[in-house]
């Protein structure tokens, strides 16, 4: 059975794209190494994402595979228009917390890409495992945060930071 892993970057005041869902001051950050993250993201075989980052990333690298480190890896955006699968990608209207549980009886782990929206049923419904967050040494004063209300406290556990050029990675593990 796998995990579900959220593994993403966020400003130093908590939030991971600007109001019009721009991440310019991520990518713009200078010495960040060219393998973070590469085990993590190598581990995963799929992935969830919601439509408005997967337009995000076609529009910044079109064409090109979500995951380097494992270009082969199925993804699942969640949209509810209508859209033919491609290379790489299945477009469906399943519940984020449905379709994770069908993902985690297959091997391998779940990679939970991009904002709120998909992060914040699994966290409340106690469904992710691991936290992977690059933190980024910049305040954005306003934006799409990547953690909204829960109804009732989680905890996580503190295994590993590690530092990545200008970037500070936490990771954190769900106490059971």
């Amino acid at each position: 059975m796998g995990k579900i892993q959220f593994y993403g970057a966020i400003s130093l005041d908590g939030y991971l794209a600007t109001t019009n869902d721009n991440i310019d001051w991520l990518t713009s950050l200078p010495n960040i190494p060219a393998d973070v993250g590469a085990k993590t993201l190598a581990a995963m075989s799929t992935a969830i994402l919601g439509r408005v980052t997967y337009e995000a990333i076609q529009a910044m690298a079109p064409g090109s595979p979500l995951n380097p480190h494992n270009p082969e890896m199925d993804s699942y955006v969640l949209t509810s228009h209508s859209k033919p699968a491609q290379p790489g990608y299945t477009f469906t209207s399943t519940d984020v917390v449905t379709l994770a549980t069908q993902l985690t009886q297959q091997s391998g782990n779940v990679w939970v890409v991009g904002g709120s929206g998909v992060l914040m049923p699994l966290l409340a419904a106690n469904l992710v495992d691991d936290l992977f967050i690059q933190i980024a040494p910049i305040l954005l004063g306003n934006g799409k945060r990547l953690f909204g209300e829960l109804a009732q406290p989680q905890d996580y556990q503190l295994v590993a930071t590690h530092q990545y050029g200008p970037l500070a990675e936490v990771v954190y593990h769900r106490v059971n």
